[in-house]
């Protein structure tokens, strides 16, 4: 057995790796009992629902690639067909649990793609570190959770980032084309993919340029030139043919109704550059790029230690890179960048958007303790150490979300039982699901973002506030992204800061939060992060605030709260 072990390390590390990071990814997958706490979700599984093989197979829905909506409607009617076959009796299978089934596999077979790269350029335990580091993720782990396509989308980036520098490697054809098969399929994912092209393009031109002009004729010069175009030519175009055939397949009604694509296409690039505003993009308004990223997702999605660790990984690859090239590490800087840069500076700078980088900070942390482990070995296995337990322990603190119940889940109940019969509820729209979920009291859900222009819903505000025994503040998706921006909505910032302050005649009397959370026995720290980027907590795990009335005003009393 000692000699087995001995002779597997690397096999059995792996093998560990992996069960921890499917634990990580697959655990709590049902965490909301089926309720569309996530947008997209709806979106993808309503999509899903309206498909009939083989005589309505159109999405109608291209805010995502058709992949991952195909994938969990075949996989669901396969199912179906099997237990259906066998006499099983089961219900329906639930399309959102298959959806995030597939969520979490492809980040759990990412960690193993990130194995893969990373051997090719680091030692065997720094390559064991970088897949722990990005099984630890707590970003990556969040996306899992969801029946959303960025795992998928990175496991296929990332697969095609492997055969890039595989190919840069070995120069071998079939490299290039499994890079673009991959590339391909991503595209099908999420078109934003596209901007993946970049160092696709860029490892074939290496690849095609002369390593030597050896001679100083110019004829030969030139024929050697001509020659690398040629290749470059060559391979560019069976990488561009092999990728857009590989979208057609897997995204067929692309192509078929491509104006109904490009219409949706050229909505989202507005919604994303800020052209078309709407009320879930304010809390962007006068954000900077990058600053933004830096401080309201990357500490959480990826933890301190581990953002500060691969930043100084960054620089040091930056400069060794500029010092002594390695076409590896420059295709991988390359792929890093051409991911983070264009949507770190759109206007919309979502959690998601970003997605698709968080296993290069590992690999950029891991390249920093091997810059260090030449100079310093001792150094750098302290700090390693450092790291991982760092990260650890990050990873239990966000992961402490799914070890609970489903934070609405909780406060509705406590709702349901704390209310009496018939009393009624004034929520905030917008939040996809409002609470309490079950019961017979009256419930007004109403569209608080329009408060500063739209007259008809600050008079239903007015009915409803004097009507309502309890306000119900679902999330910080209204107040918060309002009341730092005082002078655009006055009106706004005036009601909530009334409404906190007690002069509404609200009291505050419970608050629901299920922040990620350290816990030994009974004692326990919470890090509070609902001023992080707005998806990253109201998706999962939001700060719900429940609000009594103990006074009640006049109409004309709640009217006046709601001016200037």
């Amino acid at each position: 057995m000692n000699i087995f072990i001995k002779n597997n390390k690397s096999l059995i590390s792996i093998v560990l790796l992996s069960i921890v990071s499917s634990f990580l990814r697959f655990y709590k997958l049902d965490w909301s009992q089926g309720l569309f706490s996530h947008p997209d979700e709806y979106h993808i599984i309503s999509s899903v629902n309206q498909l009939s093989f083989p005589t309505q197979m159109h999405p109608n829905f291209f805010s995502y690639g058709t992949v991952t909506i195909y994938l969990i409607y075949f996989t669901k009617e396969l199912l179906e067909y099997i237990t259906s076959t066998l006499n099983f009796q089961l219900s329906t299978f639930n399309s959102f649990l298959i959806g995030r089934f597939y969520s979490a596999l492809f980040s759990t077979l990412t960690i193993l793609v990130v194995y893969k790269i990373c051997k090719i350029f680091l030692t065997k335990r720094l390559s064991l570190l970088a897949a722990f580091l990005a099984a630890a993720t707590p970003g990556l782990i969040q996306q899992a959770h969801f029946a959303t396509p960025e795992s998928a989308q990175i496991f296929f980036l990332f697969s095609s980032l492997l055969f890039m520098i595989k190919f840069t490697k070995q120069s071998k054809t079939l490299h290039i084309i499994l890079a673009s098969v991959f590339f391909g399929v991503s595209l099908g994912i999420k078109a934003s993919s596209i901007v993946f092209l970049i160092p696709l393009i860029i490892t074939i031109i290496i690849k095609s340029y002369p390593e030597t002009l050896h001679s100083r004729k110019p004829v030969l010069v030139i024929k050697q030139v001509f020659k690398a175009l040629l290749k470059f030519t060559k391979l560019a175009l069976i990488s561009i043919i092999l990728a857009t055939a590989t979208f057609a397949i897997v995204a067929p009604y692309v192509f078929i109704d491509f104006q109904a694509f490009r219409s949706n296409l050229e909505y989202e690039g507005g919604l994303a550059a800020g052209k078309f505003p709407v009320f879930y993009t304010r809390q962007f308004i006068n954000t900077l790029p990058v600053l933004f990223q830096a401080t309201k997702i990357l500490p959480y999605a990826l933890g301190p230690c581990l953002l500060l660790f691969s930043v100084l990984g960054f620089i040091v690859t930056l400069f060794n890179i500029t010092k002594k090239p390695k076409i590896e590490l420059f295709i991988i800087t390359i792929s890093f960048l051409s991911l983070f840069i264009p949507n770190a500076f759109l206007f919309a700078k979502w959690t998601r958007f970003i997605a698709p980088t968080f296993p290069f900070f590992a690999i950029f942390a891991c390249l920093l303790l091997q810059e260090l482990e030449k100079k310093m070995r001792f150094i750098s296995y302290v700090f390693g150490s450092i790291l991982v337990v760092a990260t650890a322990i990050w990873t239990m603190v966000f992961f402490s979300i799914y070890t609970n119940p489903d934070v609405r889940i909780t406060a509705s109940k406590w709702l349901e039982d704390y209310a009496k019969p018939g009393s009624s509820f004034l929520v905030e729209g917008g939040n996809m699901i409002d609470l309490p979920l079950h019961g017979n009291s009256p419930k007004t859900s109403l569209d608080f973002y329009n408060l500063e222009n739209d007259p008809l819903i600050r008079e239903r505000v007015v009915d409803a506030l004097y009507a309502s025994d309890y306000f119900l503040v679902q999330s910080r998706r209204v107040f918060y992204n309002h009341q730092r921006l005082p002078d655009l909505y006055p009106k706004t910032v005036k009601f909530y800061n009334t409404l906190f302050n007690g002069n509404l005649g609200f009291e505050k009397i419970k608050e629901f939060h299920s922040y990620p959370k350290l816990s030994f026995f009974d004692l326990y720290i919470e890090f509070p992060d609902e001023g992080a980027e707005e998806t990253w907590s109201v998706f999962d795990h939001p700060v719900i605030r429940v609000f009594e009335k103990k006074v009640q005003l006049t109409k004309g009393d709640y009217a006046r709260f709601l001016e200037n």
